[in-house]
């Protein structure tokens, strides 16, 4: 038997709606989720965390089970089982558990050695985070397994929503390097509409054309993307999976996009797409920018570029196929 046990329900869909035509059983450890609501903060990944739903795990499965936990609920979980309280499963995953600060990172590392047992595995989204398991926390090569991520998102306004406007359009929270963005705006000709949590601490420069939205729902943000002429990614060096659900979003409504190169958004466009710009530097987001902006021809060069990769990604097939894959293997 399959247990999943999630932190919120109504995510990954994809994976968890195909697993349960499997047969395999789902718990939710958090709150409900309408398809209307906003991003999740973290205070509510928290509260799902110590959440006294975390006891009825104690008789979900037995010692022949295959268990997946999605999201930092994992936590808890794995100490419970360490400790006695909870059966150790046939093979346990764990997905959806990344971070971006490095000395968070080493923390969680300590832990994950800490909980670990044979049996256990992890699902990454990128490149990094698996290395990271595998050099830092210990974990068998075998014992990681890498997922391309393209969980269901809810807000995609269809074909129609998708028009060229006259603004570059920025948005997401974690690992985003919106300082950088602001200063490279500086010298772009077009307006600058962000969709930024409040946690971001993003501020509107005094005498700028920028527009700022806060914790918006995700129909609302994608309906910001989909009316760009470019949609900007600023992500910082560090990091792990990051960038993905806006970077699904641009594919779904073949944006042209100028991001900051990064490993885990290179694994859907590829190490030569045209738009991506090194780390930390200003000029060559600011030029690269204004050329996405003003130079129609390089513009369409750069939607090609993305209509290519959300071609390829159509191909990869079912992701709750892989994920069943991945726990029966």
């Amino acid at each position: 038997m399959i247990q999943i046990i999630l932190s919120q329900a109504g995510g990954y869909q994809d994976v968890v709606a195909y697993l349960q035509q499997q047969g395999a059983h789902v718990s939710n450890m958090g709150p409900e989720r309408g398809r209307g609501s906003s991003f999740r903060g973290k205070l509510s990944i928290l509260a799902a965390m110590v959440s006294p739903k975390l006891w009825g795990v104690r008789k979900l499965w037995g010692s022949d089970d295959i268990v997946l936990l999605i999201g930092w609920q994992a936590l808890p979980i794995l100490a419970m089982i360490r400790c006695g309280l909870v059966k150790r499963p046939r093979k346990l995953l764990v997905m959806a558990c990344f971070v971006h600060s490095v000395r968070a990172r080493r923390g969680l590392n300590l832990l994950w050695r800490a909980l670990r047992f044979p049996g256990m595995g992890f699902i990454a989204f990128s490149k990094g985070e698996g290395d990271n398991l595998i050099q830092a926390v210990g974990m068998a090569p075998q014992d990681v397994y890498f997922h391309l991520w393209r969980q269901e998102l809810y807000g995609f306004g269809g074909a129609a929503a998708a028009v060229e406007g006259d603004y570059v359009f920025a948005g997401g929270y974690s690992n985003r390097d919106y300082d950088l963005l602001l200063q490279a705006m500086a010298g772009v000709s077009a307006p600058l509409v962000v969709v930024a949590a409040e946690r971001n601490h993003v501020a509107v420069p005094a005498q700028s054309r920028m527009t700022l939205h806060l914790d918006l729902p995700e129909a609302q943000f994608e309906s910001l993307l989909a009316a760009s002429r470019v949609v900007a990614m600023p992500l910082k060096s560090q990091g792990e999976a990051c960038g993905q659900s806006v970077l699904l979003r641009v594919l779904r409504n073949r944006k042209p996009l100028v991001a900051t190169r990064h490993e885990a958004i290179e694994a859907y466009l590829g190490s030569d797409y045209p738009g991506f710009v090194p780390h930390d530097d200003v000029e060559a987001m600011r030029a690269t920018l204004e050329r996405a902006v003003e130079d129609a021809t390089f513009r369409k060069a750069l939607s090609d570029a993305i209509m290519q990769a959300e071609s390829r990604l159509a191909k990869v097939g079912s992701p709750g196929e892989e994920i069943h894959r991945f726990l029966l293997s």
